[in-house]
């Protein structure tokens, strides 16, 4: 009997761990396989923590995750990853491929990896099941105006579900982290965010600096830069018009491309178009009307992504050509933008707010770009128009610290590009900086020598340099003419 009670109070311990305010719920052993059938022991499971730490009535929340152990004998310290996007990172750990590309990193250390809170929570997305907007692709201010509306139902619907939405924002986010892994028994450990989870990485640093033992940051994004400048677009067509000139194949110079990404945009200003696509909630056909703000938004999307880089100039040149069949398949992967609300999304980013002053840089900036003020849809439409989170400590002050950190931005990356990773090491007294030619803000981490070689190595603890290293090149799709290599072409 005495032996049964012992075994009946490990199954309870595994499967709920306490830890403060946060808990370990439904913890299992897993094997996770690569491609080539190495398997890789694991643990999967919970943490449980309060939607708002502030509020002592909040509602619990779990959160998914994954601890891959190390293949080495000795390990170094453990690394959490923090995934960029919508936060979801641990389907990384049940696909194979993925898997692969980790392998290098698990032969250094243990790789954890953890949902952001409200990533995989349907009610903290409102979707706006009304007429569709016909119109909001036309102008910003048809678009602001469509998503004020939509912010203004959202919230009464998430008052109603009981929702604390203030507590979604990097503080809590960073808490969710610290408390992970000290549930799981690490008092140190190493970060590695990729875009906006270098911004939630670099708050653990902030508020958790004596357990942070290095950090990794791609596509680095800081608390006081929640808000992106509109100089970062123009600055990155015309890094694209010089890489067409370098590569020929369009015969077309620099200056030829920034002309045609203004004539376009103009074209479509003066005399919207239209374009017929389906509506992702009924698939009934809807024509949309696109402006010159609905191309600046698509372009601001794609344009930084090796993989649609090269069909760009193909897509402004066959809409100012009247042919709009290249067009459609971009509004209709973009069309949800005005469709629905991630609510954890738009608050964490609202909660890290700008300062007066980058606010003010970023209002001039946009008055004279020719993509307007693209880079901070949809956030800047409601910012006037949603409630206030206060954190704990000015996310607008820019980080210092000691602690080493490896930065790797793509040079084709104009979210978080080389230049704002370059303003956030000011501050990093023991920092390195790798730079990848031709990786957009998707594909950097990715390159075979950061995989391989400098990220394993800076995992360990060995020194890494600043350097450049490459991609793959860049090859454009002809502006006219049978070719193939994007799927909007079909």
């Amino acid at each position: 009997m005495k032996k049964l009670s012992i075994v009946l109070l490990s199954i309870m311990i595994s499967s709920y761990c306490s830890f403060g305010q946060a808990n370990l719920l439904n913890v299992k052993s897993k094997k996770f396989k690569t491609s080539r059938g190495l398997k890789i022991e694991g643990q999967v499971g919970f943490l449980e923590v309060p939607e708002n730490r502030k509020n002592p009535s909040s509602r619990k929340i779990k959160l998914k995750y994954v601890h891959l152990k190390s293949l080495s004998k000795k390990p170094a310290t453990p690394v959490i990853y923090l995934e960029g996007g919508g936060g979801v990172g641990t389907t990384e750990a049940y696909n194979p491929k993925f898997l692969d590309d980790r392998m290098e990193y698990l032969e250094v250390a243990d790789f954890i990896f953890i949902d952001r809170r409200g990533a995989s929570d349907k009610q903290l997305t409102y979707i706006w099941k009304e007429g569709y907007p016909t119109n909001f692709f036309v102008s910003e201010e048809n678009a602001n105006q469509h998503y004020q509306e939509v912010a203004k139902v959202a919230l009464k619907r998430f008052q109603e579900k009981n929702i604390d939405i203030s507590g979604y924002n990097i503080e809590e986010h960073a808490h969710d982290v610290n408390d992970l892994m000290s549930a799981l028994g690490f008092d140190r450990y190493t970060l590695f965010g990729f875009s906006f989870g270098s911004h939630i990485g670099m708050t653990v640093m902030e508020l958790f600096s004596d357990q942070v033992e290095r950090a990794i940051f791609v596509g680095a994004d800081a608390p006081n830069q929640s808000f992106n400048f509109p100089s970062h677009l123009d600055e990155h067509v015309k890094k694209i018009g010089t890489l067409i000139e370098q590569e020929g194949t369009l015969k077309m110079n620099a200056q030829d491309f920034s002309n045609l990404v203004n004539k376009t945009l103009q074209k479509v200003k003066e005399n919207p178009v239209t374009v017929t696509v389906r509506n992702p909630l009924n698939l009934k056909k809807t024509d949309l009307s696109i402006g010159a703000f609905g191309l600046a938004l698509i372009l601001r999307l794609d344009i930084d992504d090796s993989y649609d880089v090269p069909v760009i100039p193909r897509l402004l040149h066959s809409i100012n050509n009247g042919d709009y069949s290249m067009l459609t398949w971009f509004v209709q992967k973009r069309m949800t933008l005005a469709l629905g609300l991630p609510g954890q999304g738009i608050n964490q980013q609202l909660a890290s707010k700008a300062s007066p002053e980058r606010w003010s840089t970023i209002e001039k900036e946009s008055s004279k770009s020719v993509f307007g003020n693209v880079v901070n849809f949809p956030f800047s439409a409601v910012k006037d128009h949603w409630p206030k989170t206060d954190l704990s400590f000015d996310p607008t002050i820019p980080m210092k610290t000691d602690i080493p950190t490896l930065f790797i931005s793509g040079k084709l990356d104009c979210r978080t590009p080389v230049q704002q990773t370059e303003e956030i090491m000011k501050g990093f007294t023991n920092a390195a900086h790798v730079q990848v030619e031709n990786a957009g803000h998707e594909q950097a981490q990715w390159n075979g020598d950061v995989v391989n070689s400098i990220i394993p190595s800076f995992m360990g603890g060995e020194p890494v340099e600043s350097t450049t290293v490459f991609y793959s090149n860049i090859k454009f799709i002809p502006l006219t003419g049978e070719a193939s290599g994007h799927p909007s072409m079909k």
